[in-house]
């Protein structure tokens, strides 16, 4: 019927128009030519209109239609969504927490209360309900992991709208955690030294070593669940996991120490070296992780472990005693034979040193220089004047005015780095840390790098395309010096060079009393060949009587901690490390010293450390952990945002985790909650070590007849304060208990309240009506008020103190 409507439209039209126009169209009829044409074009015209408003208001009735199918089907739809959202709300196991600006819980759905294990969130602040969690709030992270009653929660934060979802993944972590500690650890073994060691013995007695040596390690990995299979002679491999590579961590591989026990006992110098790698990778890369890792704790010079976990930083065990000589003849011919074809395939070479160069790092310059040049012409020496240490500052002066033609090829770093190309080939002598090179411009302009250093490598190394590190060598020039007795031609160096060349040797030897072998003393005799001079170096390396004297000063503010650990704390602003160097050798001097630290901020505001020590003590694993590296007798540290009480207390706990004394224990007095320890108060025993650091980080103090005394009368006068304080909350209970308060809410037709009452606005109709101030945060209703009635309202004044009153709600 609708769609005639338009045909009756145009009829009604059509009979209207011929009424009006009668007598008009009665004379048109008349012509009978004109009719019939004007006829055609006035029935093409009305059809046309016809069809035209039929197409149009077809079309609308169609999409009025479609729009209310769709908002039958959205109405439908939002019912059912209202209904989830209840659910998700309501009855799914998904905590939410509404907070505002101030962190203040403002409401939380019904599982957020069984997260909590708390009914009364709402008016708490996060920070009182845990931690954690607030923490995570403050520094607004969107999505974090947080533990709450012993459950694992992720925790989605939309900060726009100050609301939180909580999502228990207890059981997803916990399996996480399982698949973790079962991955797999593949261990490298090597008994270092050993041929050479039994080499002298008969067969017997080799064969009953290297059995007590493979039974002590087959007794260590049975301990932890593993598997070992010996791969070549002196080598095996092991196989455990994650769980109880942690085991091996915790207890410090002490197999090092029952295989060193085994070599003192023998008089052998036999040392293990082990590589582990706990990667969740195929097993071939895996075993290329386990593989680079034992070749690292080799080149730190062996007796020790490196350990390369997934997402972790490389940890280093062991590491007690000093490194054997390794290297033969054969492997230092080879080496010097790689770095001619290095030098040869080059179209120029640069040498360079560390900054602040000492002359251990300005005679390898030198003796490299020397080796270069034998193969190709443009080789230079590159050092900036004002980064020579004052020795090499002094000694440079001397050459430049008795034989400057010595550092004719002399350039500083601007200069190489104008000179340099893609086929230029770097040399850097004694450093492996690239933070510490003489130009970081210059290394990073080099794509052709050579490393040659005796130093441990730590965990900064360089992009290098052949390094040769021996860190049994006990010094740079050690190693140059001996590579020059394989080049072809021969070197010019004179004996001014060569002196200074022994001066290296000299200071990083100490006199030749520390890291000193045969290669040591065969190096000092061909520079002696040479025409070194003894007693020119003596007199480079005397101290001035300035510099004597503020040694002194130093040393008389030494303290001891432990009875041989040597510490100086300067109190003034230095920045010469080579005295520091100086003030720790004098202070090993001292009888029952096995180590000594010298401390004190530089010009630039780091704390440098310079450490010292005998064979018994390596200062290198001490200073790695602060950030340092060298040698296991001699090594340093520069510490940003630091002082020097933090470092030294830093150092201090270092010490004792790594040569705690014994079973020693000491009972100290908590000043805050420790997890795992105790709680604020408490008098607790703990190993000596782990004492003095919960005392120097100020979270303890020692254990005294004096603080106990004081902590006694502390807790007698807080006892007495919390007597008094129950006393004033039963006598405020008394003046709140049959108290009422009246408030007025508005409602609607049907009786429902617009809003409800808060607990701010009962606390504050309260003190306005009964003159008593109550915390909001201990007022409790007994139910929500949202409509007229009486409700009670409970005040936790105390743990053993509730009052109540009345709250009457009106109408408005």
């Amino acid at each position: 019927m609708k769609r005639l409507i338009p045909f009756f439209t145009a009829l009604i039209i059509l009979a209207l128009a011929v009424y009006f126009n009668y007598e008009y169209l009665t004379n048109l009829i008349n012509n009978s030519e004109t009719f019939i044409r004007t006829a055609i074009v006035f029935g093409a015209l009305i059809l046309f209109v016809t069809s035209f408003f039929y197409i149009f208001t077809y079309n609308q009735a169609k999409r009025i239609r479609t729009l209310n199918n769709r908002l039958s089907m959205w109405t439908e739809l939002s019912y059912h969504v209202n209904q989830v959202g209840d659910e998700v709300f309501n009855e799914l196991p998904i905590g939410i927490v509404a907070f505002d600006e101030h962190k203040e819980i403002k409401w939380v759905n019904p599982h957020a209360k069984v997260i909590f294990n708390d009914q009364k969130l709402v008016d708490k602040y996060l920070s009182d309900i845990n931690e954690e969690l607030y923490q995570v709030v403050l520094n607004k992270n969107e999505n974090a992991m947080v533990e709450i009653e012993s459950n694992i929660y992720d925790v989605i934060i939309k900060e726009e709208y100050n609301f939180m979802y909580l999502f228990n993944v207890t059981d997803r972590e916990l399996v996480r955690r399982k698949a973790t500690e079962q991955t797999i650890s593949l261990g490298i073994v090597y008994l270092d030294n050993l041929d050479e060691s039994l080499s002298s013995m008969d067969v017997s007695d080799q064969s009953s070593l290297k059995g007590e040596y493979l039974g002590a390690i087959n007794d260590w990995i049975d301990k932890y669940e593993g598997y070992l299979k010996p791969f070549s002679e002196g080598r095996l491999i092991f196989i455990t996991t994650r769980k109880n590579l942690a085991k091996m961590i915790a207890d410090k591989f002490d197999i090092l120490d029952t295989i060193r026990n085994i070599s003192q006992l023998h008089e052998v110098r036999v040392s293990l070296s082990i590589g582990v790698a706990c990667w969740d990778v195929p097993m071939i890369e895996l075993g290329v992780y386990a593989q680079n890792a034992v070749e690292l704790a080799e080149k730190r010079g062996g007796d020790q472990v490196v350990v390369n976990i997934q997402n972790e930083k490389i940890a280093y065990f062991g590491a007690r005693s000093d490194a054997s000589e390794k290297s033969s003849r054969v492997s230092a011919r080879i080496n010097a034979q790689t770095i001619k074809q290095l030098i040869e395939q080059s179209s120029n070479v640069f040498v360079m040193g560390h900054n602040n160069a000492d002359m251990d790092a300005f005679g390898s310059m030198l003796a490299m220089y020397h080796m270069a040049q034998s193969y190709k012409n443009h080789v230079y020496m590159v050092y900036d004047k004002e980064r020579l240490d004052t020795t090499v500052s002094k000694v440079e002066a001397l050459v430049l005015k008795e034989n400057p033609e010595i550092l004719e090829d002399a350039i500083n770093s601007e200069e190489a780095l104008k000179r340099m190309n893609d086929d230029s080939l770097l040399i850097v002598v004694d450093t492996q840390s690239p933070k510490i090179v003489m130009s970081p411009k210059v290394l990073e302009k080099s794509k052709r790098t050579i490393v040659i250093d005796h130093h441990r490598i730590g965990d900064e190394v360089f992009n290098a395309i052949f390094t040769y590190i021996e860190p049994y060598a006990s010094s740079a020039i050690e190693l140059v010096v001996e590579l020059l007795n394989f080049i072809e031609k021969t070197t010019d160096i004179t004996p001014l060079e060569a002196s200074i060349m022994y001066g290296g040797l000299v200071l990083d030897t100490n006199s030749f009393t520390t890291r000193t072998g045969t290669r040591t003393f065969e190096t000092a005799y061909k520079l002696r060949e040479l025409g070194a001079d003894p007693s020119l170096v003596k007199t480079w390396l005397r101290r001035d009587l300035l510099r004597t004297l503020e040694i002194n000063k130093l040393l008389s503010q030494i303290e001891i901690y432990n009875d041989k650990y040597a510490f100086i704390l300067a109190k003034d602003i230095y920045d010469d490390r080579v005295l520091l160097a100086q003030v720790s050798d004098e202070a090993l001097l001292i009888s029952g010293i096995d180590a000594a630290f010298t401390i004190a901020q530089m010009a630039n505001g780091v704390i440098g450390v310079s450490a010292r020590s005998y064979n018994k003590v390596n200062v290198q694993v001490l200073m790695e952990a602060i950030g340092g590296g060298g040698h296991l007798s001699s090594a340093a540290a520069q510490v940003t945002n630091d002082t020097i009480e933090g470092v030294f207390e830093k150092i201090k706990h270092f010490i004792d985790l790594e040569y705690g004394e014994g079973d020693s224990t000491m009972k100290v007095i908590l000043l805050e909650d420790v997890k795992g320890r105790g709680s604020k108060d408490q008098v607790i025993e703990v190993a000596s070590g782990y004492g003095q650091f919960l005392i120097t980080q100020k979270k303890a103090l020692p254990a005294t007849d004096e603080n106990l005394e004081v902590l006694r009368k502390a807790k007698a006068e807080e006892e007495l304060q919390i007597q008094k304080h129950l006393e004033l909350m039963k006598k405020l209970k008394s003046e709140i208990d049959g108290k009422t308060v009246t408030l007025t809410i508005q409602t609607g037709q049907d009786g429902k309240a617009f809003g409800s009452i808060t607990t701010k606005k009962v606390v504050e109709a309260f003190e306005e009506q009964n003159n008593i101030l109550l915390d909001k945060k201990k007022v409790e209703l007994s139910s929500e008020i949202n409509s007229v009635g009486i409700y009670t309202a409970n005040v936790y004044l105390h743990k053993d103190v509730k009052a109540q009153f009345e709250v009457h709600i009106i109408e408005k």
